[in-house]
């Protein structure tokens, strides 16, 4: 019986030890990806080794979204997982609930107490240290909290009401506004689809709420009749479908606000692709499944924005998707947008600002993100 039991215990080592060196050759010869189709987004490249980056803890944190960004066959197993999951009846799958109405809903996954007080730091020392510029922090609730109604019975979803609520307190007493759009939000649901039934993104219609709530608070211009609301396609697919493996042949409409002949002409700069266009749109983006890369052209590093508005205005805005959305609205009240997403900015910030002359700085994440992304307090600190 011994002899029976030692040799299956070492060969189950020898198993464990042969799949770590086959999973250490597969990364050694797959190449990296820049993005995911099936998670219809950029995915993390190797880090630069820094002194800074390693003092900071920014080159560890996105060391690890590397690796895991970066596992070999990482689609695959993500889908194994997911139809394991769909089989099997649940309604919960890679952190994705099966919601009512036909809402695919994002769980909140509040960071530790350790990563929400770095985090929290590094905010209130950046605003702190830029106390003479007109601030704004907009921490956009996401579905989980705005249609906490259309989750599934039972559902143990995070607290990011808790979440946003402890933010507005800690950030009360530095020289910023925050933006709260939970009331306007629970307001307009019964009337408005805030959010995609398939992605985690909110909606133009969502979006344009947010900068009505936005402009009241930086006195910008309070209304958006110079836009016209086009159906941009009927075909779009988000990433929670891709990513749970639930409702993976739901299609929904995708809309957008365009410019209309009233507003600001803009000439829109995509700093690291050394690329200029007149529009704030890339509409060879609906043709692909990633299709809500129509605003911006999905995630960059740095886009500068100019327009033919001449205040004097000059906004830092540091973001996360979004703000991709959000973002033309903006054009009818600053005279040049700065769009930095920390998660991929590898400059120098505050030689940046110096340099574009930003004289105001919004903070535009939604809440899931912001919990989990250790790039933006990278970058501010």
């Amino acid at each position: 019986m011994k002899k029976k039991r030692l040799l299956f215990l070492r060969a189950t080592a020898i198993m464990v030890l042969a799949l770590v060196a086959l999973l250490d050759v597969a990364f050694l010869i797959h190449r990296d990806r820049a993005t995911s189709p099936l998670e219809n987004r950029n995915l993390q490249q190797r880090p630069a080794m820094t002194l800074q980056g390693l003092l900071s803890g920014r080159f560890e944190s996105r060391f690890d979204s590397y690796v895991s960004d970066q596992f070999p066959l990482r689609d695959h197993w993500i889908a194994l997982k997911s139809t394991l999951d769909r089989l099997a009846g649940r309604t919960e799958s890679n952190g994705v609930f099966l919601g009512r109405d036909g809402y695919l809903i994002q769980d909140f996954k509040a960071p530790s107490e350790a990563d929400y007080r770095r985090t929290m730091d590094a905010l209130v020392d950046f605003l702190d240290r830029h106390d003479d510029l007109a601030q704004y922090v907009l921490v956009a609730p996401t579905a989980v909290t705005v249609l906490s109604d259309a989750l599934p019975a039972l559902a143990d979803a995070g607290d990011e009401v808790g979440y946003i609520h402890r933010l507005a307190e800690d950030l009360s007493e530095t020289p910023a506004t925050f933006i709260d759009l939970r009331p306007a939000f629970a307001e307009a649901k019964a009337s408005t689809q805030l959010y995609y039934r398939t992605d985690h993104h909110w909606t133009s219609d969502g979006a344009r709420l947010a900068y009505l709530e936005l402009a009241r608070a930086a006195s910008l211009p309070g209304d958006t009749d110079g836009f016209e609301r086009r159906l941009l396609s009927n075909r779009f697919q988000g990433t929670l479908s891709a990513v749970s493996g639930f409702r993976m042949n739901q299609s929904e409409d995708l809309w957008a606000y365009i410019p209309g002949d009233g507003t600001p002409q803009t000439v829109v700069t995509w700093v690291s692709e050394n690329r200029r266009s007149a529009s704030l749109y890339r509409e060879e983006s609906l043709d692909t499944r990633d299709k809500y890369a129509v605003f911006l052209g999905g995630n960059f590093p740095q886009i500068r924005i100019e327009t033919t508005v001449n205040n004097g205005r000059a906004l830092l805005i540091l973001k996360d998707s979004y703000a991709n959305c959000l973002i033309p609205f903006l054009t009818t009240g600053y005279q040049k947008l700065v769009v930095v997403d920390p998660r991929y900015f590898t400059g120098d910030l505050e030689v940046l600002m110096e340099a574009e002359g930003v004289n105001e700085v919004l903070i535009l994440y939604n809440a899931e993100t912001l919990a989990e992304d250790t790039a933006l307090r990278g970058d501010i600190e």
